[in-house]
């Protein structure tokens, strides 16, 4: 049966161009970014949700700087930042008022404030605008997946769409469909981890007198509160359920009410109600991330408790890091070997990010008024010793996205970013005016030479297995370079660029399509260095594909 016949006739995926390459389960912020970014590295995928429409809940709250990145990379940067609020920052206030740790909020290296928050469903609705924009990728609303069964040449899906099941044959799977996921289910994956017992009432309010630029965790162990910044001038009410709460009663309008004045600086405040839910939290992560041709992204792979902001911007991470991989080995310049790396690179973080956000959550909850006075006497104690209170205040606290495996590279990791992203860097070319590296480099893979010669940068391109992939190359420099006209030759546009360039002088940056450094070295030692993406960049098999790199 051919890919169309899923669906009307004058709803074709893709017209003449024949059906999606991939396919990705579920319509949340995950599965939509994933397929957002396939679009852009001209890869066509439809998007299947089972509900008629995008969410009308304000789930998720935060979005990171490397998120905020991403989506300026694929061009909703604009659009999402007039919905945003600024970045804000956290503090963790004791029972008796006092700042245990202050984090302002702030801009980072990858250009965007640490966290800005969001409304979900105007988030998506964003997200789905950009993806209505473009051919490469189709959203199907009401259409249920309720069979896979895979082989070596794909991925066969039955899908059930206005009371008929039907087939449709993919290349590739993401499963972004949640954390009661179908696809994890149907692949027989388990989800590991554990149910934490402490369940909290969530509150979204359309306005409220705390306008404050910075999350307050009031850690008072007779009722722990969280308040959260929201865009337009909301918040976000998390308090702690207590053994003898009763649910019903608490979430009432009056049960909010009393909450708000007993256990916040607002007593007295007339409440303008969004939503309110009662959640109960878990630690899970999926025993694998990949089974065949199918793979699992966001909360379908991972779920964490909320305190650390982390759910959705992990999910992101997943799609970025997966997305060009199989854009790659679609076009036939990447060894399907390369998809393995999916599990090698994100696992040991989401790991990280998982305890974290548990940790927090153990940190800003404590019931035992003992331990909270130890807790506080400590936190104090170490925030009045100045590194450490920089160490806080720059959130450094919370674990980076790093890996010294997969497609990388070698070197010394300590002295440069291999394994990292590359941080935003603005240039100068000719014709004026800063841009960022990542607008000129787009979706390509890049060979950025720092202070080196373009003829250098140009022989360098032309060994070992780098014109399989025919990388973007950019020359950064003070001095005045001969031109090439297989070179971009730019300057420092900021003063960022202009350290990372004296830095790294006569080295050269091996950037991926996720603005991940995959090496970093001198050109003499480029080649060795490099030597280990060899393996994944020489094709042994090449798909049909729709796109070139």
């Amino acid at each position: 049966m051919p890919a169309h016949a899923l669906f009307e006739e004058h709803l074709e995926l893709f017209d003449e161009r024949g059906g999606p390459r991939t396919l990705s389960v579920g319509a949340g912020p995950v599965g939509m970014t994933a397929a957002l970014l396939l679009a852009h590295y001209g890869i066509d995928t439809v998007l299947l949700e089972k509900n008629e429409t995008t969410s009308n809940l304000p789930r998720a709250i935060a979005i990171d700087d490397e998120y905020m990145r991403l989506l300026h990379r694929v061009g909703l940067g604009d659009a999402i930042r007039g919905h945003t609020s600024k970045p804000f920052g956290i503090h963790f206030i004791s029972p008796f008022g006092l700042r245990l740790v202050e984090v302002p909020g702030f801009v980072t290296p990858n250009g965007f404030g640490n966290r800005n928050a969001v409304l979900q469903p105007v988030f998506e609705k964003i997200l789905l605008q950009g993806l209505r924009r473009t051919r490469a990728a189709k959203v199907r609303f009401g259409a249920e997946v309720t069979g896979l069964r895979q082989s070596d040449e794909g991925v066969t899906l039955e899908v059930k769409e206005r009371g008929q099941i039907r087939q449709l044959s993919v290349s590739y799977l993401l499963g972004c469909d949640g954390a009661r996921s179908y696809v994890r289910s149907a692949l027989q994956i388990s989800f590991e981890g554990k149910r934490i017992d402490a369940p909290h009432l969530v509150v979204d309010l359309a306005e409220f007198p705390d306008q404050a630029d910075y999350s307050r965790f009031f850690c008072n162990p007779k009722r722990p509160v969280n308040s959260i910044p929201g865009p337009y001038g909301g918040r976000r009410l998390e308090f702690m359920l207590l053994a003898d709460d009763d649910h019903g009663a608490i979430v009432s309008d009056a049960g909010i009410q009393s909450l708000v004045d007993k256990h916040t600086p607002y007593a007295g405040t007339k409440l303008s109600i969004i939503r309110r839910a009662i959640y109960g939290f878990s630690e899970r992560i999926a025993q694998r991330l990949q089974e065949k041709r199918a793979y699992l992204l966001g909360d379908a792979a991972h779920v964490m408790p909320p305190f650390g902001g982390q759910g959705m911007n992990s999910g992101a991470r997943d799609a970025a890091n997966l997305s060009w991989k199989i854009a790659g080995v679609l076009r036939g310049c990447l060894n399907p070997k390369i998809l393995e790396t999916y599990e090698q690179e994100r696992r040991r973080h989401i790991r990280q990010i998982v305890d974290y956000s548990v940790w927090i959550g153990k940190l800003a909850n404590i019931r035992s008024l003992p331990l909270a006075l130890l807790r506080d006497v400590l936190l104090g104690a170490l925030n009045s010793i100045p590194p450490v209170r920089r160490f806080f205040s720059s959130m450094r606290y919370m674990p980076k996205p790093y890996f010294d495996a997969g497609f990388v590279g070698t070197g010394p990791s300590k002295d440069n970013f291999i394994g990292r992203m590359l941080p935003l860097l603005h240039v100068i070319g000719d014709a004026g005016g800063a841009v960022s590296l990542d607008d000129i480099t787009g979706p390509s893979f890049a060979l950025v030479g720092f202070d080196v010669a373009p003829s250098e940068l140009v022989a360098l391109s032309r060994q070992g297995s780098w014109p399989a992939i025919a990388p973007l190359l950019v020359c950064i420099s003070e001095k005045e370079r001969e031109l090439r006209e297989a070179v971009l030759c730019v300057r420092p546009g900021d003063d960022r660029c202009k350290a990372i360039v004296a830095l790294h002088s006569g080295k050269v940056a091996a950037i991926r399509p996720d603005g991940y450094v995959a090496c970093l070295a001198s050109i003499e030692s480029f080649q060795p260095a490099s030597r280990n993406l060899d393996q994944f960049i020489q094709p042994m098999v090449r798909e049909k594909s729709h796109g070139a790199m």
